[in-house]
């Protein structure tokens, strides 16, 4: 897909309109968890969606908390499927580099 970000693109977009550092830090070190358990094998690729789309929700219910919460799992969902993408695309290049080095 030419639309295709990486998941830092995404992560970012999604935390639009989060100003809180302490907020923002707090997200992306619960995303870095997730794309570790992923990389590191102990998450599959089923349970990769499921803990994208709960951690989207998470992180839209603290943009919009007062949208309406289906609506929010519809659009977690939309954000889920990016993340998921820019992961294994990520991950593609994680595991090639360290199958056949960095290409130093």
């Amino acid at each position: 897909m030419v639309n295709d970000l990486s998941y830092q693109d995404v992560l970012t977009k999604l935390m639009d309109g989060i100003v809180g550092a302490d907020v923002r830090s707090a997200i992306t070190e619960a995303f870095q968890y997730i794309l570790n358990a992923y990389l590191s094998g102990k998450i599959s690729d089923e349970q990769l969606k499921k803990d994208l789309v709960e951690f989207c929700l998470d992180v839209l219910v603290t943009k919009k908390p007062f949208e309406d919460i289906d609506k929010l799992r519809e659009e977690a969902k939309d954000w889920a499927e990016k993340l998921y993408r820019g992961v294994k695309i990520y991950a593609l290049r994680y595991r090639l580099a360290t199958r056949y080095g960095r290409g130093e």
